[in-house]
C-alpha cells in the first residue's frame, strides 16, 4: 500500500493511494516539533540492514502496524517497534544501530549538531 505523510500548518496527515488518488486515512493530528513541513513519501521506505547505523529524524510512529519511519538524508527507513530498546518519539533526531534482530536507539547529542563561530 502506498502511503505518504503530509506536514503542513502544524498538522500531520497520513494518506493512502487508492484508485481515486490520495485519500486521507483519518490521521489528522498536531505535528511534532522538529519535523519540517513537506510531503514525505514513506511508501518508498527501505528495510534496515544489519551492522549499519542510521542517523536521522523520526517522522512517524505507527503503533497500529508496529513500525516507525526515520528520514536518513533523502531516504526513508522503516524500523520495527519490537526491535528497538526504547520507545521512539516522532520529531527527535536519533541514531539506530542494529545487531542482528535487535536495534539500539539513542538520541543525538544536540551539542554535536551546533556549530560554534569564533569572532
Amino acid at each position: 500500500m502506498k502511503q505518504r505523510l503530509l506536514i503542513m500548518n502544524e498538522q500531520k496527515i497520513l494518506q493512502n493511494f487508492t484508485n481515486k488518488g490520495w485519500e486521507t486515512t483519518g490521521l489528522i493530528k498536531k505535528a511534532e516539533v522538529g519535523i519540517k513541513p513537506g510531503i514525505y513519501n514513506i511508501y518508498s521506505s527501505k528495510e534496515p540492514s544489519d551492522k549499519i547505523q542510521y542517523e536521522g529524524k523520526i517522522l512517524l510512529v505507527d503503533k497500529d502496524n508496529g513500525v516507525f519511519y526515520q528520514q536518513v538524508k533523502k531516504d526513508f527507513i522503516v524500523h520495527q517497534l519490537n526491535a528497538v530498546n526504547v520507545k521512539p518519539v516522532a520529531g527527535k533526531d536519533v541514531v539506530v544501530r542494529y545487531d542482528g534482530d535487535k536495534a539500539i536507539l539513542t538520541q543525538l547529542d544536540a551539542l554535536r549538531k551546533k556549530r560554534i563561530l569564533k569572532i
